[in-house]
């Protein structure tokens, strides 16, 4: 006779609890980049104040996210998009003098990691691995 185990329901996650552990995910991606660029003493504080801006970028946005799926109206939707934009376009724009500050005083070898895929905790690929143009 063969027994099966009675399914396991999970809980529903708390929205709340999940914009948390985002922001703490990129809140650790940025301090394994900052391990990754090697600082000197002079740039860890400007690397601090982009660290900062781009932590209140990703708290601009709203989270949880307003719905823009089909439970709610074709207006609505557009609505919650342009308000998600909005916070993002906002907070990118007080990135960037912040993003220029930090790369001005990033080293070669530092910018070419700065520069990398998603800029987070990811070394670009290694020469070999990046795609060869067709002649």
């Amino acid at each position: 006779m063969k027994v099966t185990p009675p399914e396991e329901k999970q809980a529903p996650v708390d929205p709340a609890v999940m914009c948390v552990h985002r922001f703490q995910m990129q809140a650790a991606q940025l301090t394994q980049l900052g391990a990754r660029l090697k600082l000197t003493d002079a740039q860890k504080p400007v690397f601090a104040a982009w660290r900062k801006t781009r932590l209140d970028l990703f708290q601009g946005v709203p989270c949880p996210e307003p719905s823009m799926g089909f439970d709610v109206s074709a207006p609505k939707r557009v609505e919650n998009q342009i308000a998600v934009m909005a916070a993002t376009l906002d907070g990118l724009r007080k990135e960037l003098p912040a993003t220029q500050a930090l790369y001005d005083v990033l080293t070669p070898e530092q910018r070419a990691v700065f520069d990398g895929p998603i800029r987070v905790a990811t070394a670009p690929p290694p020469a070999a691995d990046k795609p060869q143009p067709a002649h």
